[in-house]
């Protein structure tokens, strides 16, 4: 549906691996869609969102279509979110946030139609039902049946968990 370009064409071929049986499939938006930097530019980003929400949402449906979604994991993720306000009134831009930033995940044991955790009134920090990046990382291993506090990793002669000490499965968006 609609445009083949860019992050279209990337959500083509993610359906078309995945029905190949490719486990793990990464789509980047870094530029095909325009700039996504928030320094200067918000009044872009509608432009920008609609070259990606279509797309993805045209992969969900066909991965649904196909009976691939329920063993498919989507994750919807950035690096960090941006503050809800501009230091400088001359300055169209938001700058970097770390507190307060949205994420979704679909399909692959994830319960549908639903919004868990949210920012406090303002988007300044977290809200009601807060999930740190430990606890968002232990729900991904969770979903592909691996074991969070056993998966370690070796560094500088010691070993370190992905999800630090602190994450948690958020068993509340499990199917």
């Amino acid at each position: 549906r609609g445009s083949t370009a860019g992050f279209a064409w990337q959500c083509i071929v993610a359906r078309r691996l995945a029905e190949r049986g490719v486990r793990f499939i990464e789509l980047i938006d870094t530029g095909a869609s325009g700039n996504w930097d928030s320094h200067g530019n918000m009044q872009e980003h509608v432009a920008l969102a609609k070259n990606v929400d279509q797309p993805i949402a045209a992969l969900i449906t066909d991965l649904k279509q196909r009976g691939l979604l329920d063993e498919t994991l989507v994750v919807w993720t950035t690096e960090f979110g941006r503050t809800p306000y501009h230091e400088q009134a001359a300055h169209a831009g938001r700058e970097h946030h770390h507190q307060v930033f949205s994420s979704w995940l679909a399909g692959g044991g994830i319960k549908g139609g639903m919004v868990y955790g949210s920012s406090d009134d303002y988007g300044i920090g977290p809200g009601e039902d807060p999930v740190h990046v430990h606890d968002f990382h232990a729900t991904i291993l969770h979903l592909l049946g691996l074991d969070h506090e056993r998966l370690t990793y070796r560094h500088a002669g010691r070993d370190y968990r992905l999800t630090d000490v602190e994450g948690e499965v958020v068993g509340e968006i499990l199917a």
